[in-house]
């Protein structure tokens, strides 16, 4: 029991530290060994990132030691504090979208349960059926004007699609409300989808509290080495990221082939992502571990209950694409929508109002979730993430578009683009991939299908 509180009270202070931006535990009484990893996680956020990385590991040891009522007691902790429960304020259940999204759902149910009473899961009669549960936010659920990743997934007649997800949703949300832990008792799925992470960020203006309206200098030291992890992640060396005075030993291993590994990728990408980083405070970070911890929340949640069938399960996660901050309204539905509102609106609010910079900022925000979530995903073997990346920009490209043309608004890409992402959830659900990685470049996989 000592454990448990220990946990929360860990947890607790380090998310109420995040969200008010300064260290603010001394009044608390913890062990040593909680304090320092309070800490080791405010000054250096980076050293909780990769699987291997001893803070991150101490922390999954003292988690795996806490029942399903108490992850969900945690994440409702997340962000409003030691007494608050969950505060919805995306509005995902609520008003106008919840209806939407609610009423997108039932239409989900209904195709489900035609499906599935049509002797489905007879796996002798149908060996490649698959139940797919998905939870998650607006890129699996878009209940208007666009075909999401997730109505794409429905049209393939060997997939019966439960879904949970609601546009407008955060992570946090999606756990305390336990509905996936009861569909998949329920269902036992042969594949869950999880996508989530863009509202927790974005909405309610937070984006202000990750933003550094004083960015580092071009030439700064941290920057050097930023772009060494920037170039090596890109070609799938799983290095740590350096921190402003340090920088570990695995990026020495790779010195002399840092020209070579350089050329192997596009070095104008390389050049915004380091870019944008100038702007990210350590805040970011912070939040970047916390959500780290809610998808850990979810895996070990899975696992405790039904070990057995966690082992056949596949997970699918994914981290969006490099969005483009963008006020305007074209011609049609969109004029009916608040474009420019999560992300272009608070950075001119901020004074950051270059658009280019604004693209690089956020290229760099993106770049790193998507790295937390592949980080993510070695804990099991049966992760896979869709790496969707400049998918959208590349695909323009491909179809000699206009940059810009294939995004719907700032969050999400056109029905044309979410087809195609889909195609690379489908390749993993059907072991269709023609490698073993369990990241799966939407990009990769695209030059792949079209050479075959």
């Amino acid at each position: 029991m000592r454990l448990k509180h220990t946990l929360v009270l860990t947890l607790f202070i380090l998310i109420s530290s995040y969200s008010f931006s300064q260290k603010s535990y001394s009044s608390v009484s913890i062990n040593s060994e909680s304090e320092i990893l309070l800490d080791s996680l405010w000054v250096n956020p980076s050293s909780f990132f990769n699987i291997n990385d001893q803070n991150w590991r101490s922390l999954c040891k003292n988690l795996n030691e806490v029942s399903i009522d108490d992850l969900n007691d945690i994440s409702e902790r997340m962000f409003y504090g030691n007494d608050a429960k969950i505060i919805n304020e995306a509005k995902a259940t609520e008003g106008t979208l919840g209806r939407l999204n609610a009423s997108a759902q039932k239409k989900k149910t209904r195709k489900f349960n035609a499906k599935i009473q049509n002797d489905f899961r007879n796996n002798k009669k149908y060996p490649n059926n698959k139940v797919v549960l998905v939870e998650g936010d607006s890129w699996l659920e878009y209940p208007l004007f666009l075909k999401d990743i997730t109505d794409n997934l429905m049209d393939n007649e060997n997939l019966a699609i439960y879904s949970l997800a609601s546009g407008g949703d955060w992570v946090a949300n999606m756990i305390s409300s336990k509905s996936y832990q009861e569909e998949y008792l329920k269902l036992k799925p042969d594949v869950f989808i999880i996508s989530g992470g863009g509202n927790d960020i974005l909405d309610e203006n937070r984006l202000k509290i990750f933003i550094n309206t004083d960015p580092l200098k071009k030439d700064d030291e941290f920057l050097k080495n930023y772009i060494k992890y920037v170039i090596l992640r890109f070609n799938h060396k799983p290095v740590p990221m350096c921190t402003s005075d340090f920088c570990p030993i695995e990026y020495y291993s790779y010195e002399n082939k840092m020209e070579e590994l350089s050329n192997q990728i596009n070095q104008e990408t390389v050049d915004h992502i380091v870019n944008g980083r100038r702007y990210l405070n350590k805040n970011f970070y912070r939040w970047l571990v916390s959500l780290k911890l809610e998808y850990k929340l979810f895996l070990t949640s899975l696992k405790k209950l039904d070990k057995e069938h966690f082992k056949s399960l596949k997970i699918i996660t994914q981290g969006y694409d490099y969005s483009i901050p963008n006020s305007k309204k074209h011609f049609g539905v969109s004029m009916l929508l608040e474009n420019g509102k999560w992300i272009k609106k608070p950075l001119d609010n901020m004074g950051i109002t270059d658009p280019q910079t604004q693209q690089y900022i956020i290229m760099a925000m993106i770049f790193d979730f998507n790295e937390m979530l592949i980080e993510f995903g070695k804990e099991s073997s049966n992760i896979y993430h869709v790496d969707s990346r400049g998918f959208t920009n590349y695909l323009e490209n491909v179809n000699h578009q206009k940059h810009g043309s294939y995004w719907f608004d700032e969050l999400h890409p056109k029905s044309i683009v979410f087809n195609k992402i889909a195609e690379s959830y489908e390749a993993i659900i059907f072991n269709e991939l023609k490698h073993k990685h369990k990241v799966v470049s939407v990009i990769k996989h695209h030059q792949l299908q079209k050479d075959y």
